[in-house]
């Protein structure tokens, strides 16, 4: 929990909250659930700090923070999508950058409610994913790799790896339709 909170904070951790919840879960299978959860209450803890400290300090703290571009492109995505641009912030891999929008969301009074169910929802998805294929898939990948055997086992780690990339180039999409949307949001302001 206590690397969730700062996995969450403006503090870079290089995906070590993914890391650990995979290995833990790999080494106690059935505990899996209760990393998963950990791993999002910790998140969500710092992620409601973030909010709260940025909410007091304001918009003009979170423009020194990330600069006034970022600040806008933030703005921008939580007014349009509000929900949807913090969840896909909490489920996307590292290095996305989430505590731009944990920042922002408090700068900018994005509904505290709105804001923790998107974290929780993210979080808890991205997590108990992770501890789930870590915990059902690593013993069959590593024998896998070990002792290559018949057609079953090349399927299973064939869709494992299918399904990891296909949510890669989805979240790759949202993202990238989302700058092009905040692209054209500072050119429209920037005309009138």
């Amino acid at each position: 929990m206590i690397l969730g909170v700062v996995d969450s904070s403006v503090i870079p951790t290089f995906g070590s909250l993914d890391i650990l919840t995979a290995i833990l879960s790999v080494k106690n299978h059935e505990l899996w659930p209760y990393y998963a959860a950990a791993s999002t209450a910790g998140s969500l803890l710092g992620a409601y700090i973030m909010y709260r400290m940025s909410a007091k300090a304001g918009e003009h703290w979170l423009e020194s923070r990330i600069g006034t571009k970022r600040s806008r492109q933030v703005q921008v995505l939580l007014t349009r999508w509000g929900f949807a641009a913090v969840f896909v912030s909490c489920v996307a891999p590292p290095p996305f950058p989430t505590s731009a929008f944990f920042i922002g969301a408090g700068a900018f009074r994005y509904p505290q409610g709105k804001f923790a169910s998107a974290v929780v929802a993210g979080r808890a998805l991205r997590y108990g994913a992770l501890g789930y294929l870590a915990a059902k898939y690593s013993h069959a990948i590593l024998r896998f790799l070990r002792h290559p055997r018949g057609l079953e086992a090349d399927a299973k780690l064939i869709g494992i790896t299918v399904s990891g990339f296909a949510i890669l180039v989805v979240l790759t999409l949202l993202w990238r339709r989302s700058r092009t949307y905040v692209q054209r949001a500072n050119a429209e302001s920037g005309d009138k």
